[in-house]
């Protein structure tokens, strides 16, 4: 005698047990977005902070450079460091300005200063032409120069502030932008003597649409003019916009 095989029936799955699988589909998927944003945003708050250490470290490389350098004649006031302030800085007895005038080790006069979001070198012309010409003279001449990176140096940011100060003079005050300084002279009190006179602060802010900003400063020590020299020849505060 032969027994019919019995059908194996397929059930399936209930309304609740849906319910219940969507519910933890959006659970997980909810937290996978969560976790991919936030290593989205760490990725580029890394991805800023580098490329904010490289644009500051190329643009603070320059401007040590030519302040390292910078010479000082006892004879001649005019070549002495100077650095330029407002007059909006002046009356409120900022002791930083947003430029700095010295000669080079070439004997060079330049300034230093940002415009444009970019860093700026005024290379100041030598041996303007006499009235009278003179070939020996003449024949060291070079026209006035403006230097600057490339666009492409910049990665994206722009410089906001730059600021210089007499590291001997005390607290930086930069109004609203004093992130920077703050940090910098936390233990110092106005009209300390901890620097020689022949020491620079040099503070550089940096921003970017997608970055947000970036905070970068150093003292700069003048190798030409020794401390001697610099206790009784200080770097000189200037309220002008050119000499």
């Amino acid at each position: 005698m032969f027994k019919k095989a019995g059908r194996k029936l397929n059930k399936g799955s209930t309304l609740i047990e849906m319910l219940v699988c969507f519910a933890l589909l959006g659970i997980f998927m909810s937290a996978a977005a969560v976790i991919i944003s936030n290593v989205t945003n760490v990725y580029f708050d890394v991805k800023g902070q580098t490329y904010g250490r490289q644009v500051a470290d190329i643009v603070m490389s320059k401007i040590s450079g030519e302040i390292e350098g910078a010479k000082i004649s006892k004879e001649d006031e005019f070549t002495r460091p100077v650095i330029f302030r407002s007059f909006e800085d002046e009356a409120v007895n900022n002791l930083s300005g947003t430029k700095i005038d010295l000669y080079d080790r070439t004997d060079t006069h330049i300034q230093i200063y940002a415009e444009d979001g970019e860093l700026k070198i005024r290379y100041f012309e030598i041996n303007p032409p006499k009235a009278k010409p003179d070939p020996e003279y003449d024949a060291g001449h070079k026209d006035e120069v403006i230097w600057t990176f490339d666009e492409a140096v910049y990665m994206g940011y722009s410089i906001k502030s730059l600021r210089f100060v007499p590291a001997n003079k005390g607290k930086a005050d930069t109004g609203t932008d004093t992130t920077i300084e703050d940090t910098a002279y936390k233990d110092k009190a106005a009209g300390s003597n901890e620097y020689p006179g022949n020491v620079v602060g040099v503070y550089l802010t940096l921003e970017s649409p997608q970055y947000g900003e970036f905070y970068f400063y150093k003292y700069v020590k003048m190798y030409n003019i020794n401390d001697k020299d610099a206790d009784s020849v200080n770097i000189e505060l200037r309220t002008a916009t050119d000499r």
